[in-house]
C-alpha cells in the first residue's frame, strides 16, 4: 500500500519553458488610451519609449476574488500595471501553429485516460503590463467555465528584471524567472518567448519588477473532448508515464491478494487538485459526479488506471455522522419551511446515502490518501440555543474505486 501512495506523489502542476518563434509572432497591434488610433509593437526590438505608451494604453488591472473581477491596492498597485481587454488589441502569435499548445499539453494532460480522449483548448484572456514596481499578490485565479483546467502565461522578450511568478501547491514552492530565461532572446536575431502554464487550483503570484517593462498575455485553458478523428489517427499508441504504470502495477499486485479486501470494499483517494463544487444546494443532481471528466494530475491518474484495470470510480461526497462514513453523490436540498435543524439534516443524509464504514456501514473503506476539506460543500441547518442562528454540516469530495470480491473475475482472471 505504501508503493500505491507513493506512486500517487504530486508531479510539479505547471510546465514551462523558451519556445522560438518567427519575428512576426512578436508583433502585437493596439488602440491608443483614447481609442481614436491604433499603433503596433514590435516586441523582437521594442524601445522603451514604445514599452511607455503601451502601458499608457491600458487600463487599472484587476483580479479574480470570489467569481468576481476586483480593484485593490493590496493586491496590484493599479497605477502601475495594466491591463488591455481583447477588444483593444490583436497579436500575432498563434499557440497552435507556434507549436506552444503541443509543448504544455503532454505535462497538463498527463493522467487522462489516453492522448486521444482530451485535448486543451487555448482562449486569449488578457494582456498586462507591469513597470517598475509592479507587483501581484498571491492568489488563484477565478475559473471562467468549469471546464478550465489552467491558465498559461505567455512573456514577451522585453528587456527587465525581476517579475518572477512563484507557484505554490500543496505545500510546496516554485519560482519561475522569465526575464532570467529570455535574457538571451532580447534582440531580432533570436526571436522567442517565455511561457509557463499551470492549474487553476495553483496559487500564483508576481514578485515587484526591479527593471523595465514585464508584458505577458494570458489565456485561460479548457479540457474539451478531442474531434472526431480519422481510423489511422485512432490506431495511435500512447506510452504510459512511469508513475501512471508504477500506480497501474501495484493495483494490480494488491487486487491479486486473497487476503486484501477479499469481500470487496472501497479504496479511497483524497483530491490533490481543488474542483468546482456547487456554491449552494440544488434540487436537481450536483455537478459533483460530472466533475469526474475534469480531474487532473493525479486524481485523473486514479480514474484512469481504475477504468483500464476494469474497475469502477466514484466521485462522491463524504459525511461523518455519529461515527458512521455516509457518501452522496449529489448535494441535499432542503425542503422549504421552518427551516431544518440538525437532527433532521444528518437524518436525511443517511436516508438518502450509503452508509459504509462504521458501526452501521456495509462495505469497508480503505483510506490510501489524506481527504482535507479541499473540496467541501457546506449544508446549512438552524441551531436552536439562546438564539437561533445558521451552522453547517460540510462534506468533502473524494474519490472512491469499488473493489469488487476477491471471486470476481477481474480479481482471477481466467487462466
Amino acid at each position: 500500500m505504501k508503493i500505491l501512495r507513493h506512486s500517487l506523489r504530486e508531479h510539479v502542476p505547471y510546465t514551462a519553458g523558451v519556445l522560438p518563434v518567427d519575428l512576426e509572432d512578436l508583433a502585437v497591434f493596439y488602440l491608443t488610451d483614447d481609442e481614436q488610433n491604433a499603433r503596433m509593437i514590435d516586441f523582437g526590438n521594442a524601445p522603451e519609449e514604445h514599452l511607455a505608451k503601451l502601458a499608457a494604453a491600458c487600463e487599472p488591472a484587476s483580479f479574480g476574488l470570489n467569481q468576481e473581477n476586483v480593484m485593490d491596492e493590496a493586491y496590484r498597485k493599479a497605477m502601475l500595471a495594466g491591463k488591455m481587454d481583447l477588444n483593444k488589441f490583436s497579436v500575432r502569435l498563434d499557440v497552435v501553429a507556434s507549436g506552444l499548445l503541443h509543448a504544455i499539453s503532454p505535462d497538463l494532460l498527463d493522467g487522462q485516460n489516453t492522448a486521444e480522449d482530451k485535448i486543451i483548448r487555448a482562449e486569449m484572456y488578457k494582456l498586462n503590463v507591469y513597470d517598475r514596481g509592479s507587483f501581484f499578490k498571491a492568489h488563484k485565479d477565478t475559473p471562467r467555465g468549469e471546464d478550465m483546467i489552467g491558465s498559461l502565461v505567455v512573456v514577451f522578450p522585453t528587456a527587465h528584471k525581476g517579475g518572477e511568478l512563484t507557484l505554490s501547491h500543496a505545500g510546496n514552492t516554485w519560482t519561475f524567472d522569465s526575464a532570467a530565461q529570455l535574457t538571451t532572446h532580447v534582440s531580432a536575431s533570436t526571436p522567442a518567448i517565455a511561457y509557463i502554464a499551470f492549474y487553476s487550483d495553483v496559487t500564483h503570484a508576481v514578485e515587484p519588477v526591479l527593471e523595465g517593462h514585464r508584458v505577458t498575455l494570458t489565456y485561460n485553458l479548457f479540457l474539451v473532448d478531442r474531434p472526431a478523428r480519422s481510423a489511422a489517427a485512432a490506431a495511435g499508441h500512447r506510452i504510459q508515464p512511469a508513475p501512471e504504470r508504477l500506480f497501474a502495477d501495484t493495483l494490480r499486485a494488491l487486487l491479486a491478494e486473497p487476503t486484501f479486501l477479499p469481500e470487496g470494499g472501497l479504496l479511497a483517494f483524497g483530491l490533490a487538485h481543488q474542483y468546482p463544487m456547487p456554491a449552494m444546494p440544488e434540487r436537481t443532481k450536483s455537478r459533483i459526479a460530472t466533475n469526474l471528466k475534469l480531474l487532473k494530475g493525479t486524481d485523473a491518474r486514479i480514474r484512469t488506471v481504475a477504468d483500464h484495470v476494469g474497475l469502477e470510480t466514484h466521485l462522491k461526497l463524504l459525511y461523518e455522522i455519529d461515527g458512521d462514513d455516509v457518501l452522496l453523490d449529489h448535494v441535499l436540498y432542503p425542503e422549504a419551511g421552518g427551516g431544518p435543524n440538525r437532527e433532521d439534516m444528518e437524518s436525511m443524509i443517511k436516508w438518502e446515502g450509503e452508509i459504509v464504514d462504521g458501526d452501521d456501514g456495509y462495505m469497508p473503506v480503505y483510506w490510501v490518501t489524506y481527504i482535507g476539506n479541499l473540496n467541501s460543500v457546506a449544508l446549512g441547518y438552524v441551531a436552536h440555543g439562546n438564539e437561533a442562528s445558521l451552522e453547517h454540516i460540510y462534506g468533502n469530495a473524494a474519490l472512491f474505486v469499488t473493489v469488487p470480491a476477491i471471486d470476481d473475475d477481474i480479481r482471477c482472471p481466467a487462466a
